[in-house]
């Protein structure tokens, strides 16, 4: 069962922005298209893309943002107005660098079974919701991921009707590295489909405490 719905999610990795992606931290997905880029350097894509060897800066090759142990941070992410399908996501952090480092070398196409290890390891990290007191960790059964913040249509962009953002907050593991993955997972409730994105970032340093972190470095 878990291999089958590592394929499906890593399947569905390049259809995300149109659905939904990571907004901060600034996810690959935005860079690319920033970029305009039909091809960039996803987190863990099923399919062979030969252009991965030859891909610019674009989908970030250092760290956007770096974040302390223990920090409480900001995070939203972006849902198309049409695209909503209720359910629930997660973050999640893979403490494999060995793994990890396969998705940061532009130079090197991971094989099958490296996505799928990387995708059992990011689930293996996921980052609990009740980790941060008074924040709704429930899913949802309806088209109601949108307007948590109650903000307007548009107020992120997506490529086809739209978006809304969706704010939460998480807590950095005690976890260390230089160079990481945040991954994005959103498991839909209507459409039984699995969406990945995700942003280059670093952990170091110790916690300032339990106030709430949004550093950004620069990609």
């Amino acid at each position: 069962m878990v291999a089958f719905i590592t394929l499906t999610a890593l399947s569905l990795a390049t259809s995300v922005y149109g659905h939904g992606y990571l907004v901060v931290p600034e996810s690959r997905t935005g860079l690319g298209h920033e970029a305009n880029l039909d091809s960039y350097t996803e987190c863990t894509i099923l399919e062979p893309v030969s252009a991965w060897p030859d891909l610019t800066t674009a989908s970030g090759k250092s760290p956007v943002a770096t974040y302390a142990p223990g920090d409480i941070v900001n995070v939203q992410w972006c849902v198309d107005a049409n695209g909503d399908h209720g359910g629930m996501f997660s973050y999640r952090i893979c403490q494999d660098q060995t793994i990890v480092d396969k998705f940061l070398d532009a130079s090197y196409l991971p094989t099958h079974e490296e996505k799928q290890a990387a995708e059992v390891c990011f689930q293996a990290g996921t980052l609990d919701c009740t980790d941060v007191s008074g924040q709704d960790c429930g899913a949802g059964d309806q088209t109601n991921c949108k307007g948590v913040d109650n903000v307007a249509l548009n107020s992120c962009y997506t490529s086809i009707a739209g978006g809304y953002t969706v704010p939460k907050k998480i807590k950095i593991p005690d976890y260390s590295s230089e160079h990481t993955l945040l991954s994005l997972r959103w498991n839909s409730f209507q459409t039984g489909q699995v969406y990945l994105t995700c942003s280059n970032i670093a952990i170091s340093g110790s916690s300032p405490g339990n106030g709430t972190s949004n550093s950004t470095t620069g990609a």
